[in-house]
């Protein structure tokens, strides 16, 4: 058993703990110890946080790599620049009004310091107030955040270089913050046996993070996703998502020998499966592939997912359930006053995309005969 199939307060809570014990023994629950950083007086707070993100990058690029945990199921939030921009500003004025964040609140409190129980109420106090005062900033928001982004995401090099860069640039923090506050002699610029040690890792990480496609740490997370249903979607949400206009989206039509003249699916790319091997797919995009039934395209996917590429599903029951679920959906009797919400949201999309939704058990025009639903097709 991995760890990622335990119950997650069996590794969330000890962590926790630990965590906060850190924190604390670290100084972080002293509101002193942040103002001096406020006002570039003590720099504990720099040592202490870029020491955890290195870690927590390492530990978990290691552990995934030695099969402990799979880093594909670990939950990434959407990124949105200027919401997350506006949640700077807010958070970082509490913060310097408190002298305490929520991690160190907490520990602050459970050291018993009043000011720490203070910056906790404060904090359930702004969440209870935000609905309040969201119509004056919902628009910061967009309405579809780029979904499971990456810090290279957009870069023109590797998560490995990303991850020596990130280790590099901590340790020489950490090793100016040593020499501001005067725990370092004359040799302040040379690395601890901690840091190095960090550095070391990072430098191995880098070489061996290149799984071969068809390895077997690739082919277990591939394998992940097909368990935990993440490798397709259905016709429906594949079309909100066209009407909306996601962003990054792009829809790959890979039947094979099928003529031009042929219905696709609006916006979509016709690419041959031969030609999966070749797709230039850019950062942040979100690709879904379709064919006839589903054979060609759960191909594709695999392809494009032993070169490393994320963010790729397939339509599930490929373009017969377009047809079926988007193009003639077959609604409940009595239309939207008896299906409801769903069945007012069918109708819409079909609508949109110029199809024609019929209402369950009315005659066809000129057959005599009653609408059901037809039988889908599951060939390439």
């Amino acid at each position: 058993m991995t760890v990622a199939e335990l119950h997650p307060a069996v590794t969330a809570i000890p962590i926790g703990i630990a965590f906060g014990v850190v924190l604390e023994r670290a100084g972080l629950g002293d509101p002193r110890v942040i103002r001096g950083q406020l006002l570039l007086r003590d720099f504990t707070v720099v040592r202490v946080m870029f020491g955890a993100i290195v870690t927590a990058m390492l530990g978990v690029l290691w552990s995934g790599m030695a099969g402990v945990i799979d880093v594909a199921s670990i939950a990434l939030p959407p990124t949105d620049v200027g919401a997350q921009a506006l949640g700077a500003v807010i958070f970082g004025g509490g913060f310097a009004l408190a002298a305490l964040c929520p991690g160190t609140a907490c520990v602050a409190a459970a050291g018993g310091r009043r000011d720490g129980v203070a910056a906790v109420v404060g904090v359930f106090m702004g969440t209870l107030v935000l609905p309040l005062v969201w119509p004056a900033v919902a628009g910061a928001v967009r309405e579809a955040p780029v979904e499971g982004a990456h810090l290279y995401d957009g870069l023109p090099i590797s998560r490995a270089v990303v991850v020596v860069l990130v280790t590099i640039a901590a340790v020489a923090v950490m090793r100016l913050a040593a020499r501001a506050d005067g725990r370092s002699g004359a040799g302040w610029w040379q690395p601890t046996r901690t840091e190095s040690v960090a550095l070391a890792l990072a430098a191995a990480f880098a070489v061996t993070d290149a799984p071969a496609e068809g390895s077997p740490a690739r082919l277990g997370s591939i394998a992940g996703e097909i368990a935990r249903e993440e490798d397709h979607v259905d016709a429906l949400q594949l079309a909100e998502w066209i009407r909306d206009g996601r962003p990054g989206l792009r829809v790959i039509d890979v039947r094979e020998h099928e003529d031009s003249t042929l219905y696709v699916i609006p916006g979509a790319e016709r690419v041959a499966l031969a030609g999966i091997a070749r797709l230039d797919v850019g950062p942040g995009e979100h690709l879904v592939l379709y064919s006839d039934g589903g054979t060609h395209a759960a191909q594709a996917w695999v392809l494009l997912r032993a070169r490393g590429i994320t963010g790729v599903r397939v339509l599930k029951d490929g373009l017969a359930a377009w047809e079926d679920d988007v193009l003639a959906p077959v609604l409940p009797a009595g239309g939207d006053s008896t299906g409801g919400d769903a069945a007012a949201r069918v109708r819409a999309l079909s609508l949109w995309f110029g199809g024609q939704p019929r209402a369950a058990g009315a005659f066809e025009r000129g057959t005599g005969e009653r609408n059901t639903p037809r039988r889908r097709r599951r060939t390439c």
